[in-house]
Order: structure tokens, then sequence, then C-alpha cells
């Protein structure tokens, strides 16, 4: 049956069916499409959300959700631009769908009210919907673009910091047809850019943050100051390559380390307690002292800060500073300061820049020196001003010329202090420089007034004698000289009288040196006064005087003057209540008789004042060529003695002191004289002869100034000290201290390195006085021995008020000690004293075994002799004392 034949009832629920199956088919196709809308809103939000979890770049998140969107909005080109703070312009990030050449022509879009889409979202901060670009005022700028691409609509979003609120770009949507969004679209756009800006701020967090990460890397690996992190044990979590220099250990070593693996121990205690007061969240800056690799001292200016990680301290972050050298430096400045400040010498400083050179500095040495105490005195003033009437135009001069040419001058120069009066300056200027640049000028100036006055005495102490002020025997070998050498073809007679007092050593070694001294004198003076004008009157040595006559012409002329210089000697000496009488012996000689040298006849007259003495003294004796040979050779051997002393022939020989077990404790120093062609001369045969001419004085002196060279050598062998006898003469020289203390200090000897031996006869002599020199001796660090104990007479009463380390009994008393009832006696009664006053003893002489066993038993501290060791030369001593220490 066709359809028309149905009746309408039937043919209506036809259709009703039909449109109820088309509905169903429409409903089904819209519900399909929806589903597979979502499934692909699904799929692209997981695409999405997985892309933000990976590490990807900004581009590649940002392109995932532009997919997102074109995906969801047909027809949509989708695209992000990230704003450029600096330039206030937005730069294209993301396109995924735009041309390319679109997006660059994008690039550099200003954020600005009116330009386009984006530009004017950025700038209003909401979001611009436009329809038709072409028909928009805000895109006339874009219109040739927008027509080359086709493109017609524009959705712009700005893209807001969830953070900050600040807008870091745009969201925007283009299509090529007019286009008006949805309700679901405009949902969806909403939702995306909230994507956008969580995706944007979370780069530009981690950018941030790497920058962070990277800033703080740098500041600690290329920082030049040593940076470390400590945890709270105090172990190194990070070292730097600063600090792995400054200790020489790399990063890797020292990790899990303790800090104090470096610190020096005296500061230890004291690191630990800034380390503990920065543990509970006070920062600590302090220096101190550390070890590096090497061994090497530094010092280090640490700061210590609390690491500080969710409000709890979890370690110690530390910077170290080496101030090694600026401390050094420091240190070395400071001393330079103290050292200027401290001389001696005036130093002054000027500027070499400014007219006049103006004084800028001044130590207090030159205020002494000048005068002028207050800086305002000095400061800005040239130094001409010190200059005066009576100053050499020459030495300023030259010293302008030095100032003017940049030079170093040094000149002696006449200045005048504040309150006028003038003195002797010896002045050293010297150019500072910069490099080339010559910046001050630094003077250093002495006040040699006294000099120069010393220099003045000196000329004329060089040929005076300085107790007599006669010509001294220097003087005296010139003048006969000069007289023998102006005789010419008619010689005249030239006399030499060799005066010597008689008696003279005993009363000088009773009454002392003072009386001695004043004896000489008055000698002087009286014998002076019968002396005629053109004739001289020279103090040889000692007790003895010369006087070379040339105004006699007969022999008895010259008898007769030495009858008037022997009664001078009628009248004693009178000094308050003392009453000395004394008496002279001349010998004479002249220039008839054949000579080489004029010092020839001194020694003739010597040679018959020995020969009158002979017959009694008190007397004169003319010289003649039979005289004793003997008395010529005593005579020649001074005259050797002196040329000794000169060229020093001398040697000096050392004879080891040992203890109770024969081991090396000290030495003593002695003399030995090496004539050249008589060999060694014993010293028994030339010390007192030395001794009583006075010579003895140059030979200790050369002594004691060779034993202190020695005396290191001999230290460092393993020896306690060094003994060195000094000549009673010494001790009566004004000098005498202070060339010992000069002599101790250039060979830089060190307390109780060496012993001064004296012989006890010295005490008679002005006692009072010894004592005082001897302790000014100990001052120095010299210890005191009394050598040949016993065999004078007054010490003994001394000895408990005496500042003496050490007894040397007298080898005559050692010697047969064990067998001798006499020497044992007394060197038991010596040993007993010295060892209830505390001081040593050594006994000299031993050269048996019964003696060594004696004085070992009864208490000698010390021992000394040919038993153990001869006196030998220094090398053969030194070797003989390491053969003892093998032993």
């Amino acid at each position: 049956m066709a359809f028309q034949q149905l009746a309408w009832e039937h043919q209506l629920l036809v259709y009703g069916l039909l449109l109820a199956l088309a509905s169903l088919a429409l409903g089904w196709w819209i519900g399909h499409r929806e589903r597979v809308r979502l499934a692909r809103l699904v799929a692209a939000k997981f695409r999405t959300l997985a892309s933000l979890a990976q590490n990807k770049s900004l581009e590649e998140k940002l392109t995932d959700i532009c997919a997102l969107i074109e995906d969801q909005i047909d027809d949509a080109l989708c695209s992000v631009m990230l704003v450029d703070d600096r330039k206030r312009e937005l730069n294209a990030a993301s396109a995924l769908s735009l041309p390319s050449e679109f997006v660059a022509k994008l690039q550099g879009l200003p954020i600005a009210d009116g330009v386009g889409a984006c530009g004017t979202a950025a700038y209003r901060r909401v979001p611009i919907i436009v329809s038709d670009m072409t028909h928009d005022a805000r895109f006339d700028a874009f219109r040739e673009i927008i027509a080359e691409f086709k493109l017609r609509a524009c959705w712009s979003y700005p893209v807001l910091s969830p953070a900050h609120k600040n807008v870091i770009g745009t969201f925007a949507v283009y299509f090529r047809k007019r286009r008006e969004p949805t309700l679901r679209e405009l949902d969806l756009l909403q939702r995306s850019r909230d994507l956008v800006a969580l995706v944007i701020d979370q780069h530009n967090d981690r950018v941030q943050r790497e920058r962070s990460e990277q800033h703080n890397r740098s500041l600690f690996s290329y920082n030049p100051e040593a940076v470390f992190t400590l945890d709270l044990e105090g172990n190194f979590m990070s070292l730097n390559r600063a600090g792995a220099d400054l200790i020489g250990y790399d990063e890797l070593e020292v990790l899990g380390q303790n800090y104090e693996m470096v610190v020096a121990e005296p500061d230890r205690e004291r690191t630990l307690a800034h380390f503990e007061a920065t543990k509970t969240g006070k920062p600590q800056r302090y220096e101190i002292k550390i070890f590096n690799r090497k061994g090497e001292l530094r010092d280090l200016d640490v700061t210590n800060m609390p690491i500080i990680i969710n409000g709890e301290i979890t370690g110690i972050h530390g910077i170290a500073k080496d101030m090694t050298v600026q401390r050094r430096n420091e240190s070395r400045l400071k001393i330079f300061e103290r050292s200027v400040e401290s001389s001696n010498n005036g130093v002054i400083i000027s500027d070499a820049n400014q007219k006049a050179f103006p004084i800028i500095y001044v130590n207090p040495a030159f205020k002494e020196i000048t005068g002028y105490h207050e800086d305002n005195e000095l400061l800005g003033r040239s130094c001409s001003f010190l200059q005066g009437a009576e100053t050499d135009p020459e030495a300023v001069e030259k010293i302008r010329h030095a100032l003017h040419t940049r030079s170093e001058v040094r000149v002696t120069i006449r200045n005048y202090r504040k309150d006028g009066t003038p003195f002797w300056n010896d002045l050293l200027i010297s150019p500072v420089r910069d490099g080339e640049k010559v910046t001050h000028f630094i003077g250093l100036q002495s006040d040699i007034t006294e000099r120069v006055e010393r220099e003045e005495a000196l000329a004329f102490m060089a040929q005076h004698d300085v107790l007599t002020h006669l010509p001294n025997r220097n003087a005296l070998e010139n003048h006969l000289a000069r007289a023998l050498a102006q005789t010419g073809e008619n010689p005249a007679q030239v006399f030499v009288l060799f005066i010597d007092l008689d008696g003279f050593k005993p009363i000088n070694d009773s009454l002392g040196h003072a009386v001695g001294d004043r004896i000489l004198t008055e000698t002087a003076e009286r014998l002076q006064q019968q002396i005629g004008p053109n004739d001289l009157l020279a103090r040889f040595g000692g007790d003895e005087f010369v006087a070379v006559v040339t105004s006699a012409r007969e022999r008895e002329q010259v008898t007769l003057l030495v009858g008037r210089l022997l009664a001078q000697f009628n009248n004693p000496y009178r000094f308050d209540d003392l009453e000395v009488s004394l008496s002279a012996t001349i010998g004479i000689a002249d220039n008839s008789g054949e000579f080489n040298y004029p010092v020839e006849l001194i020694q003739r007259a010597d040679v018959a004042m020995y020969e009158a003495k002979r017959r009694g003294g008190s007397s004169w004796h003319w010289y003649s060529s039979d005289l004793d040979a003997g008395m010529q050779q005593q005579v020649e051997l001074r005259t050797h003695l002196q040329e000794a002393i000169q060229k020093e022939q001398f040697e000096l020989f050392y004879q080891p002191i040992v203890d109770r077990n024969g081991t090396p404790r000290a030495v003593e120093a002695l003399v030995r004289w090496k004539h050249p062609e008589r060999g060694y001369i014993p010293p028994n045969d030339f010390i007192p002869l030395a001794e009583a001419t006075g010579q003895i004085i140059a030979i200790a002196d050369w002594v004691f100034a060779r034993a202190c060279r020695d005396t290191k050598a001999l230290i460092g062998a393993g020896l306690e000290s060094v003994s060195v006898n000094f000549s009673p003469l010494q001790f009566y020289r004004d000098d005498f201290i202070e060339n010992v203390a000069a002599t101790v200090h250039d060979y830089a000897i060190e307390p109780g390195q060496l012993v001064i031996e004296i012989t006890e006869n010295v005490f008679v002599r002005d006692s009072a006085h010894m004592i005082a020199l001897l302790h000014k001796l100990r001052e120095l660090g010299l210890k005191i021995s009394i050598d040949d104990f016993g065999t004078g007479f007054a010490s003994l009463s001394y000895l408990n008020q005496l500042p003496v380390d050490v007894i040397k009994i007298d080898r005559t008393f050692i010697s047969g000690v064990d067998n001798a009832q006499r020497n044992s006696a007394i060197t038991r009664g010596v040993l007993m004293i010295a060892k209830e006053l505390g001081v040593k003893t050594i006994a000299e002489g031993v050269e048996t075994e019964g003696e060594r066993e004696f004085v070992i038993a009864h208490g000698s501290d010390l021992l000394q002799g040919y038993l153990f060791c001869r006196p030998q030369p220094l090398d053969e001593v030194l070797a003989w004392i390491a053969a003892q220490s093998k032993r």
C-alpha cells in the first residue's frame, strides 16, 4: 500500500516517527561531537599539564597551550607575547600557526594605548576583543600586514603575574574572518590565559632562581677572598678556590674535616668561642693565625654568619681575608715609625713639589737638636731658617743645587738653634721617588758639635800622652827623625835621655793607680821645667820618659841637665796626708856613633838606663857599645813586641777545662807570640815586659776581640763558656767598660758565654773601684773568675764582697797536692771556702792522676791541666772536643 493511500492519521504518525528519529540522530550527532570535543580538550589539557611537569622550554610549554586553544576554537591562530620591561615592549614567544613573517613584524610591539589589540591590552590591563580589525583605528599602523596575511579578528588578553599582579605578556587569538567569541570560548580563553600566566610566572621564577643561584655561586666560586661553609660540628661543607689556594688543600681534601686542622693551637679556643656564638645567631668577626699545607703561618680576618633555613640555623658561612702581608707591612710601618721617632738623628721630610720645599714632618730628635719643640714653629717652613751669619755659603749652594736637580747631597754645615747657639750639623738630603717623580726630600741630620770639638782634641791627643799631655811615643820618634834630618852636612849633636822612675811599680801597686797617676803627672811637670824650649820631653810609656836634646853642644852641658833632672826627685811627692819619695835613673845616647834608624838612639839610651840601674839606680850612664848584650836583647825584644802588636803576630791557643768526668765544659784563651824569625816566644818572656811597658793593653784588647770572634764556634761545639785573661792595666782606662760592651755587642756574645779572668792582686789597688767595675762587667752578661787564687794577699778579705763566679786555684798549690801536706791543706781550705760562698772552683795545673783524684774528692767543680789537654789552636781544640764527645 502506498504512503499516500494511508489515512491522514497514519501519515501523521509516520511523520512523527521520522521526526523523532531525525531528532534522535541529530542529538546523537551533537552529543558525539561534544564528546569528541571534550575528549580532545581533556587530551589537550593533559598534554599541556604534562608539558608543565616536564623540563621543557618556555616556548614549548606556551606552544602546547596554543595547540590546546587552536584545537578547541575553530580557525583560531594563537600567539603569546612576553613583556620586555627594560624596553616597554612585547615580543612573540609562541605562535603555533601564525605565519613566521607576521610574527617577525610584531617583534618589539610597543606597550601603549591604541597600539593594536596586544599593545592596548598590555597597557590597559583588560581584554581587547576586536571582531574586525579592518574597521578598528587601533590597527591603522598594521593595515598592510593584516591585509598581507588575510587576518580579520583578534581577541587579546593581558597576562598578569599571579604572584606580583604585573603585566608579563599577552595571550591572543587571530581569525581570518570576522568573528565574535561565544561564552564557552570566552571561558576557555580566560582559563588558558591564567594557565599562560602560571607558566610564564613559573618560568620567570625559575630563571630568577637560576640567576640567583648562579649569582651566589659566582660570589662563592670567584670571590677573591676565601669563602667556606661549616656544619654545626665545625666540619667543612664547601670551600672556594681562593680558600683552597690559601690553605694549600683542595676542596675535596677538606670536606668533612674540622676547621681546627688549619687553626694555630694558641687560637683554637678563641676560634671555638666565636664559632659557638655564631651558632646562636650572632655574626662574628675576628682575627686568627692558621698554618697552610707548607707550614707557613698566615694571619686571617674571619667573618662568620649563621646559615638560616626556615628559621633554623643549619650551618655557618665564613669569609676569610688573608691579612698576612698587610699585618707584616703594618708591623714594618710601626717599626719604621718607632725607629724614626726614637732615632737619635734628626729626621725631616719636605714637600718636593712646592715652592721653598716646606717641611711636612720632623721627628723628636730634630726638635731636640734645634730647640724648636712645637709643630707650628716648624711645619710649612723652609729648612733655610736654621742658617745664620756664619753658615758656609758654599754648603748652602750645594744644598740648593741638589734640591733643584733632585739629587742627593751630604754636607757639614753650621746651623743655629732656636736660642741662637750654633751647632755643627752633618746633613744628608736624599730625594724620595714615586717611580720617576720626586715627591719629597728626606733629611737626616746629626749634631756633630762634640765630634768636631773632639776631633780637634784628638788631633792633639794623637800626638800627646793622655795623662801627662806630653808628646807621646809617635811624636817622639817623629821629632827625633826631624832633628837628625836637620843636621845636614854639619851635623849637630842630638842627645837622647831615657828616664825611668825607680820603685814606681810597688808604689803604684800598693797605693793604687790614682796616686800613681798623680805622681806621673807631677813628674812630667817637674821634668818639663828643666827642658829647654827647643828640646822635647815625651812620655815613652808607663813610668818612662824620654828627652831629645838639641840645644846642648857638649857632653858637659848634657851632664848638667841630667843632674838638674835627677835633682827634681830630691823633694818628696805630697798628696793630702800622703808623702812619697822617688828617684830616677837616666840613660844617655847621642848621634856620634853609627846607627841605621833614629829609634836606635832611644834603644841605646834605654840600654844605658838599664846599666845605670844595674849599678844601683838613682844615677845616670852614657851608652857604649860594650854594654851587656843581654840587656840589648831585652831592649830589642821590646821593640819587636811593638812591631808584633802593629802586625798582629799573635795567635790564640785554647786549653780545655773539664768536669769531674773529663767532659769538656769550657776553654781558656791563651796568647802566643809567633815571631817571624825566632818562632814561638814563651809568654813568660814577653808578658812581664808588656806589663811593664804598658804594651799589654793593646795585646789584651786583641786577645779579647779574637776570643769573642771564636766564641760562636766554641759554644757551637758544646762548650758552656770561654775564659779570657784581663790585664790589671785595662781596668784603669776611662773607656774600659765602653770598649768591652762594644766588643760584646759586635760579636753577639750571649750572657754567660764569656768568663773574665783577673788576678787577685788587682784588689790591692783601689778595691772599691775594682768592685764597681766588676759589677758593670756582670751587667754586660760576663762572668768573673779570680785567677791564681791563693798567691795574693788581699782578695780573701774582699771575697764576700766581690761579684765573683769562679775561683781558679793556682797551679803552685795543685802541684803534688796528693803528697804535699801544705798544698793539700791550702787546697782543701780554698775548696771549702768556695763551697760555703756558692762559688765554682777550677783546679788548674792538674798533671797527674793523683792530683786529679785529690781535687775531685775534695769538691773541685772543674779541672784544667796537661793531664787532659795542652793549649792548642782553635781548629785542633775543636777536633779534640769533638773526639771527646764520641767517647
